[in-house]
């Protein structure tokens, strides 16, 4: 599948791997040029920008281009890029893109680990309610 091909917008997947550790970012396709750049909004975990420029590891991109319908591209360079104030990525991909499944990770959205509810019988609810 060629770059150009790719519908915009489209919802895409971000996977970097390294030492056998991968986390999946999610994003949006807003454009494309060249046959060969793909740009995508940024993505912020915890109201952070995720910077890519880890040496040594690899990345990949997942676009739907229909409900359960998606192409990847691996070995993908990504640069952020800042232009009339606002922040974007950059993806630069070598090969086309080829026919692929859904990842199995669950996308990254909090860098917080999740605090597990503590249920409290109603009995000691009531006890503290009344002290």
């Amino acid at each position: 599948m060629n770059v150009e091909d790719i519908p915009v917008p489209a919802m895409a997947a971000i996977r970097v791997s390294k030492e056998g550790k991968s986390a999946v970012f999610e994003t949006t396709v807003i454009q494309t040029t060249d046959n060969k750049y793909i740009y995508t909004m940024p993505i912020r975990v915890d109201d952070k920008l995720v910077n890519f420029d880890a040496p040594g590891a690899r990345k990949e991109i997942k676009i739907e281009f229909a409900p359960f319908e998606f192409y990847e591209w691996r070995n993908i360079s990504i640069i952020r890029f800042i232009e009339d104030g606002k922040s974007y990525l950059r993806i630069r991909t070598r090969t086309p893109g080829t026919k692929a499944l859904a990842w199995p990770d669950k996308p990254v959205n909090t860098s917080k680990r999740k605090a597990v509810p503590v249920l409290i019988p109603e009995e000691v609810q009531a006890e503290g309610e009344a002290n």
